[in-house]
């Protein structure tokens, strides 16, 4: 199966809500505890900046504020084990579709 660039947002029980990305073929291959995320997406990746965007349809759109509360603490993570946090290497927007938003 094909996969693509898809995004969650879960509730770790120690660090909070936690942005993890990576490439699958379902939003829920990201998933540790399906009851604790809050919503997932799409992001494309170009020239070290993440663009966010669209919705999961496993769990529905991750809202906005949700993506830059977990940018702002460091909980970016491209694995479910949320090791390596990757939010000092790239920068991040929210794609609108009208505009593009930054997000660090």
């Amino acid at each position: 199966m094909d996969k693509f660039p898809k995004f969650i947002i879960e509730t770790d029980s120690e660090l909070g809500d936690c942005l993890i990305l990576s490439k699958c073929t379902y939003h829920k291959d990201l998933v540790i505890d399906k009851d604790r995320v809050k919503g997932g997406g799409w992001y494309n990746l170009k020239a070290n900046i993440f663009t966010f965007y669209g919705d999961s349809h496993d769990f529905g759109s991750a809202k906005m504020e949700d993506i830059k509360c977990c940018i702002i603490k460091g909980n970016v993570f491209t694995n479910p084990y949320l090791t390596h946090s990757i939010v000092h290497k790239y920068r991040f927007v929210y794609d609108t579709q009208s505009e593009l938003i930054p997000l660090n």
